[in-house]
């Protein structure tokens, strides 16, 4: 395998925001002792992206070669893992169909990954690019965005912890080698009409058990384009309840960083608590809110409740799947059941 760098672009209907985002990577800085490729998935795009690549790439319309590969399963982790299989390089960047790298952004990953050994991801921090005025509620919860300081300072990321995918660095060998061996990752990410999220948290989840570091730093900047559509409190409450849906899947992993690696009855009994405990709390704000008027008004209260919703069903709908696939991990990371 190659030292370099493959640039992996997923896409789904990008029709309108590939071109500045290919603009912006032809004006990165590169080292000149690092091979690297631009890799495009194409996601089952449905508005004409698959002919505007071809005649695009056709006219070389930028300085650097592109390589279509299509993906007719949607999902945006899918998409990845896709990428990640097709790519020539070791190192892969995840650069979503609306973010707009800095020139320094190479060169910032480049010089950390030779200060530090063993690492597995190097995450950055996304900048809001908007041409309306953000709303009130949006230094709140931008992070949700893929958007702000990931963490307080420049440093490594503690372990079980995440960093998110916009913008994200990672060490394929590890992924690759557990796919090529028949591992299946569980979450498959968004899909056209629905918001789950939570790809990137298993691929950093998975990076730190096989033995890898992360690292954050807020010397690599990217501006997340944000539609005007996006910056509706009723859609921020779609995204949040899409991120939320995610957690009864990554419950193995949670486990597993909390406790380690126990017997699966253990891990089932513990998730089936976990399960009830979120229903009873999500009952128990419900019957407050038939008691005090207006509740729900509040924006904090009304985020809880679409997040609690979407927890304990997604716990309580995922119980096979999540105990399978904490048996998996057993299996591929230490050996047992």
């Amino acid at each position: 395998m190659k030292m370099g760098l493959s640039i992996i672009i997923c896409t789904y209907n990008g029709i309108n925001r590939l071109g500045l985002v290919f603009d912006y990577i032809s004006k990165l800085n590169i080292p000149n002792s690092l091979f690297w490729e631009v890799i495009v998935v194409d996601n089952a795009s449905t508005d004409g992206t698959p002919k505007w690549l071809e005649d695009n790439i056709g006219m070389q319309k930028w300085n650097f070669s592109i390589k279509v590969v299509y993906e007719p399963r949607q999902g945006l982790n899918i998409a990845r893992v896709t990428g990640a299989l097709k790519s020539t390089y070791d190192w892969l960047l995840f650069c979503d169909d609306d973010n707009l790298l800095a020139s320094d952004y190479v060169t910032c990953w480049f010089n950390e990954i030779h200060k530090h050994l063993h690492l597995g991801c190097v995450g950055g921090r996304g900048i809001p690019l908007a041409e309306i005025a953000l709303p009130d509620w949006f230094n709140d919860y931008g992070h949700s965005y893929a958007i702000g300081s990931q963490y307080s300072n420049s440093a490594l990321v503690p372990y079980g912890c995440a960093l998110y995918g916009a913008g994200l660095y990672v060490y394929k060998l590890p992924i690759i080698e557990l796919v090529n061996k028949g591992f299946d990752l569980v979450m498959s990410d968004r899909k056209s009409g629905k918001l789950t999220s939570g790809g990137d948290l298993e691929w950093c989840y998975l990076i730190q058990l096989s033995g890898y570091k992360m690292l954050y730093t807020d010397k690599m900047t990217f501006q997340h384009q944000i539609g005007d559509n996006r910056l509706q409190w009723s859609y921020y409450l779609r995204l949040k309840q899409g991120i939320a849906a995610g957690t009864g899947l990554l419950e193995s992993y949670h486990f597993i960083f909390n406790k380690g690696y126990r017997n699966s009855i253990l891990f089932l009994s513990h998730y089936i608590i976990n399960a009830f405990n979120l229903f009873l709390t999500y009952l128990s704000i419900m019957i407050k809110s038939l008691i005090i008027p207006g509740r729900w008004k509040n924006r904090n209260l009304q985020l809880a409740r679409f997040i609690l919703r979407s927890k304990y069903i997604s716990y309580f709908s995922n119980i096979r799947q999540s105990y399978l696939h904490y048996i998996k991990l057993n299996q591929f990371f230490c050996g047992k059941v």
